[in-house]
């Protein structure tokens, strides 16, 4: 009994002595002055942007802590994480749909402060530069529009963000809306061919069938690329004439009327492409018959080729996240009629030149295919005999290792083929 009365003290006595420790080691390490007054100790380069015409709002609450470690960190600056997943901590609504809307390639493959700035800035949304010098950054083939004879006044301005989401969107070309919608924010439709109105059928197209949303040497915007016909404004050419009150209608349906010009032949057409059962007129699955922005005036296929490969879409999200020197242009943005040409092409994945594997790789890795691994007729694949392309060893959308290929290169790669004795 005197033992259990022994230990009832005790315990009472570590009640009281507890919460006077635990005011002591609070005391012991209570701050000297609010977080963002010791850092600005030594960074006052950083204090000095909270005058910045914009500032972020955690660093103007001066909550350094919520980005930084204040001891050590695995990450430069002294972050929490990786910026990207620190960033997407706060912009919760953004995360969310990444997960369901197309992702800007420079998000998926780059990190959130190659646009933007930490902390303040003198350019909206914390941007590095002018929006329209981020832009061209990346997308250079664009300045060549910059000297046209007609502009489109956002693209003209830099201001991208009028028509564009710079980070994910429903739509191709990440338009904040469909053409049709975003145009006519500003743009009453008011078409007419020869003085009669098909404002009753363009009004329910997407503008961008037909015009271009920055600069063109084409009056109303059209092209910048187009069918000869169409932007010399010879419709009847493939339209019947234009009755005002009648159905518009083409001379011939389907393909017929796209092969009263094009030649079967020289088109290199395959009857038995599995493409061609997916529309009244398969042309149109790949070509635009109006207006394009590609010389070729092929469609935007980054959302086209997903709807039935969406295996391979996933594929390419896993190996550039995974590879970040994943550097093919067409793989990572999706420009898959770069490589391939459904209908056009009989080899099994549609190649361009000449459904030859080798010579479509080569057309952008020209030093790579002068100094490569013997290819071609008479090198044969030890493993089944077949013959060895670049896809022997490279794979464009499910590699396992860098450079695209199937396999490490230090030493998996090689023994495949090359067994030691």
């Amino acid at each position: 009994m005197k033992g259990l009365k022994t230990v009832f003290i005790m315990i009472f006595m570590a009640g009281l002595y507890i919460p006077l420790l635990y005011g002591n080691v609070q005391a012991k390490f209570e701050l000297k002055a609010k977080e963002s007054t010791i850092c600005f100790q030594c960074h006052q380069d950083i204090k000095d942007g909270l005058s910045s015409k914009h500032v972020h709002q955690p660093f103007r609450q001066g909550k350094c802590t919520a980005c930084h470690e204040v001891h050590a960190s695995k990450h430069k600056g002294l972050i929490k994480s990786e910026i990207n997943n620190l960033c997407l901590r706060c912009h919760e609504d953004l995360k969310r749909k990444m997960q369901t809307e197309k992702v800007h390639g420079a998000l998926r493959g780059g990190i959130c402060t190659d646009c933007h700035l930490p902390h303040s800035g003198e350019n909206n949304a914390l941007l590095v530069k002018p929006e329209k010098e981020i832009c061209f950054k990346c997308h250079k083939s664009l300045k060549e529009f910059a000297n046209k004879s007609y502009k489109h006044q956002p693209f003209d301005t830099g201001s991208c963000s009028s028509c564009h989401n710079a980070h994910v969107a429903k739509e191709d070309n990440l338009l904040s809306a469909p053409s049709g919608q975003l145009c006519q924010q500003c743009h009453a439709p008011g078409c007419n061919v020869g003085g009669v109105s098909i404002t009753k059928y363009t009004s329910q197209m997407e503008c961008v069938s037909c015009h271009t949303g920055h600069n063109t040497n084409i009056k109303g915007l059209l092209g910048p690329f187009g069918h000869p016909a169409f932007l010399d404004k010879q419709c009847i050419q493939c339209h019947e004439p234009f009755v005002e009150g009648k159905r518009v209608t083409t001379k011939e349906s389907g393909m017929n009327l796209c092969f009263t010009c094009h030649d079967k032949k020289t088109g290199n057409y395959n009857e038995e492409d599995v493409h061609l059962t997916f529309k009244d007129n398969p042309c149109t699955l790949c070509h635009d018959y109006h207006a394009s922005n590609k010389k070729n005036l092929t469609v935007n296929e980054k959302s086209l080729c997903i709807t039935c490969h969406e295996d391979v879409n996933q594929g390419i999200n896993h190996m550039v996240k995974r590879f970040k020197d994943v550097n093919c242009k067409p793989v990572k943005e999706r420009e898959c009629l770069k490589c391939h040409a459904p209908v056009h092409a009989k080899s099994p994945y549609f190649f361009k030149e000449d459904s030859d594997v080798i010579k479509t790789c080569a057309t952008c890795h020209e030093r790579e295919h002068k100094i490569a691994h013997p290819l071609g007729n008479g090198v044969t694949d030890p493993r089944d005999g077949s013959t060895i392309t670049c896809k022997t060893c490279h794979s464009m959308h499910f590699a396992k290792a860098e450079f695209l290929l199937r396999f490490d290169r230090n030493r998996e790669l090689c023994i495949q083929c090359h067994k030691m004795p």
